[in-house]
């Protein structure tokens, strides 16, 4: 119930963040000139370079936990786990997307349902978004729980950290596989423009 009510807050959220964006932009008519779109784009490179680097780190200090006996330093690394998740992941995610529907309805890519590509794009962030919130938000805490040394039990020896962990393992590798996605069809832009946007344009 939990999962449920947290997929659907964050949801919901998202959809008044696209909606205030979307409403900002409506006011502005004129499109961005080279010169803005191109901080735009910086600054939307930048926050998903921020987002990357949590996940990946994120990656690198639980494999980290795969390789050593150190109690402390197991639980040392789900800490900093949350906490690139609060300061990198959750940041990049939605900076990233903020300036992607602000690229889109500021420039000839004219809105977020014009293209298949945009469209895939800002679905897709708004899918890993609530993955995180949710079921990520859950395994890093729990992670972070098991991890702790209770009643002489050392989290290697514990079956619920090693469950939990193995499921962070399977979330990370959604988010990586997702986020790949997304730059690939950043680069390649596929799929062109949708045909109800064609005919009305």
């Amino acid at each position: 119930m939990d999962l449920l009510f947290g997929g659907l807050t964050t949801f919901a959220m998202l959809l008044m963040i696209t909606g205030l964006t979307l409403l900002i932009g409506k006011f502005r008519k004129n499109r961005l000139n080279i010169k803005q779109k191109n901080w735009w784009l910086i600054t939307h490179i930048i926050f998903v370079i921020i987002y990357w680097s949590g996940v990946l780190g994120m990656l690198l200090l639980a494999v980290l936990t795969k390789f050593t006996t150190d109690n402390n330093l197991v639980h040392a690394s789900h800490m900093f786990i949350k906490r690139f998740d609060h300061f990198l992941v959750i940041p990049g995610a939605f900076g990233s997307l903020i300036t992607g529907i602000w690229l889109a309805i500021r420039t000839h890519w004219g809105g977020l349902t014009k293209h298949y590509w945009v469209l895939a794009k800002w679905i897709g962030n708004i899918v890993a978004i609530i993955f995180g919130s949710t079921c990520m938000r859950i395994w890093i805490s729990n992670s972070l729980s098991a991890s702790k040394i209770t009643s002489g039990m050392f989290p290697l020896q514990n079956p619920a950290y090693l469950e939990n962990r193995q499921l962070l393992f399977v979330g990370l590798a959604i988010c990586i596989a997702l986020l790949s996605f997304l730059v690939v069809i950043s680069y390649l832009k596929p799929w062109g423009k949708r045909e109800n946007a064609a005919i009305t344009h």
